[in-house]
């Protein structure tokens, strides 16, 4: 058993969302203090724990065994979710549903 296609975008948003408010609270703490960092490497680095995270937890709730499928799953949901902390969540969706679109029309 795999993990579906609606829940890669559906917890690519729950972690844009997490990342853009954990980023914004991380940035406030540090703002305070004399460090110096990225915000995009913040949101990075944010993205990827955190999309691990919710793949642990829907792994954990819904039975679904680990296997070295959920676990490559699991690494393109951190991927994913590291281009939509950089690049945008809509542009990842559309490229998604275009790629899913293609395979459709090729069956």
């Amino acid at each position: 058993m795999t993990m579906p296609v609606t829940f890669l975008t559906t917890a690519l948003l729950i972690v844009s969302l997490l990342t853009n408010l954990t980023v914004e609270a991380v940035k406030k703490l540090l703002d305070g203090m004399p460090i110096r960092y990225s915000s995009n490497v913040l949101a990075a680095i944010l993205s990827v724990l955190i999309s691990g995270g919710v793949c642990a937890v829907y792994q954990i709730l819904s039975g679904l065994p680990f296997s070295s499928q959920t676990g490559m799953e699991m690494v393109l949901l951190m991927y994913l979710s590291f281009l939509v902390s950089t690049v945008g969540y809509d542009k990842v969706v559309q490229t998604i549903k275009q790629i899913q679109t293609f395979k459709e029309d090729w069956k």
